[in-house]
């Protein structure tokens, strides 16, 4: 029987740190191979992907006046599908940052300057009040302005519950009481990568909108994420394996002699499939797993 020589899991990881080492440099080299693939989908959600969304503004949001031309600047960026990286800050340049008001909520801080940062002109200028905002692949949720630190407020919870309970309804639990949790308390728990459940005011409980954190400070979801996609290349071999057959007859073509053995080689996904290299053969496929 003829056999396919792959490590599709093994390549999969070579795929997950090659396109974090173009998007976040050297520190990409210093991860791990047990911990890649978490730090690949836990990047993600740290930096929104540039395309345009739909703005939604909370009922109560204020905008000082001295920040309406930073958020403006802002919005045109959203509605234009621009990358919002440099409204955030420095420190989400840093795979191993870890954000609580991101981890538990879901919610980002950006900043709301005009121009370039003195400090680092890839960044915009830094302002002290902070807008606040969900963002999702197709829209941007404007909570509100805070002053810098008003991470814990649980009136962030409030505003995304009382305006848009549709976006976060997912994320509600019944049967358990939330935490009443000081902010002080809560950002003793977040600095320990503790999970809590949180009661807004009509009594309603949600979980950790963001996914929450494992042990390891990596969002919860980003590991979920991780296992399923290698679960999945795993069982891609197992599947090309066995389909094996259906290539050979183009491979003949190319100079394959029965009963040697294939060598294949995970080479990118895409949304049409998966790239599958037969290197001996100079022939790559586009590959579909089935449900």
């Amino acid at each position: 029987m003829t056999r396919l020589d792959a490590n599709f899991a093994s390549d999969l990881l070579v795929i997950a740190r090659q396109h974090l080492k173009e998007e976040w440099g050297s520190e990409a080299e210093r991860i791990a191979d047990d911990r890649i693939l978490d730090s690949f989908f836990d990047s993600l959600r740290r930096r929104p992907a540039a395309r345009p969304r739909r703005i939604w503004v909370a009922d109560d949001f204020h905008c000082p006046q001295a920040l309406d031309p930073g958020w403006k600047v802002l919005q045109e960026k959203v509605v234009n599908g621009d990358d919002l990286g440099p409204h955030l800050s420095f420190r989400h340049s840093c795979l191993t940052n870890l954000d609580g008001l991101l981890n538990e909520w879901g919610v980002h801080h950006l900043h709301l300057g005009t121009g370039p940062s003195f400090k680092d002109r890839s960044y915009i200028g830094r302002t002290a009040p902070l807008l606040f905002a969900l963002i999702t692949e197709d829209d941007f949720y404007a909570i509100n302005v805070y002053p810098h630190g008003a991470w814990e407020s649980t009136g962030i919870l409030e505003s995304l519950h009382r305006n848009w309970p549709q976006v976060i309804n997912r994320y509600r639990i019944k049967g358990i009481q939330g935490e009443p949790l000081r902010e002080e308390q809560r950002k003793r728990l977040r600095s320990a990568n503790v999970q809590t459940a949180t009661a807004v005011s009509d009594g309603t409980v949600y979980m950790a909108i963001g996914g929450g954190v494992a042990g390891s400070g990596t969002s919860v979801e980003a590991v979920f994420r991780a296992a399923r996609m290698l679960a999945d290349v795993r069982r891609l071999q197992l599947t090309l394996q066995e389909q094996l057959p259906k290539f050979v007859s183009h491979l003949r073509s190319r100079g394959y002699r029965d009963a040697q053995d294939i060598k294949a080689k995970l080479v990118g996904i895409t949304p049409q499939g998966y790239q599958v290299l037969f290197p001996d053969y100079s022939v790559l496929a586009s590959v579909k797993l089935g449900n």
